[in-house]
């Protein structure tokens, strides 16, 4: 395609103001720790960890174990109790599809593809 087939539209576009701040603003979610976001961080050969939290006898605040900050207990609170929530409906899952596997009585055979009774030895 040639610029000969273009022609111009008569629009100019207007400038941003000046001096006013910018509607939204990007900030550092991870602070200046080397990344830490005080929940679990990457191990080679390993994967995710998770983080171990410090409570001193006495003191008021949880220190992150990676990072050594300190945190506010409502947010240790609150990452451990949306942890046990999964975990818990992890398990009722589990749960529920152990039951029915249990109740089946006949299964799909991989190599013929007809149906066939399952052994429970």
């Amino acid at each position: 395609m040639s610029d000969d087939n273009v022609s111009r539209i008569p629009v100019r576009f207007k400038k941003p103001p000046e001096g006013e701040p910018p509607f939204l603003k990007v900030v550092d979610r991870w602070g200046d720790r080397d990344g830490c976001d005080h929940r679990s961080y990457y191990v080679e050969g390993r994967g995710f960890v998770p983080v171990t939290y410090y409570l001193r006898e006495g003191e008021t605040e949880v220190e992150c174990g990676r990072c050594h900050t300190r945190l506010d207990p409502m947010f240790v609170l609150r990452r451990m109790a949306s942890e046990e929530t999964q975990w818990s409906r992890a398990r009722e899952r589990y749960i529920e599809e152990m039951q029915r596997l249990r109740e089946r009585s006949r299964t799909r055979c991989f190599h013929c593809g007809k149906m066939t009774e399952i052994s429970r030895r």
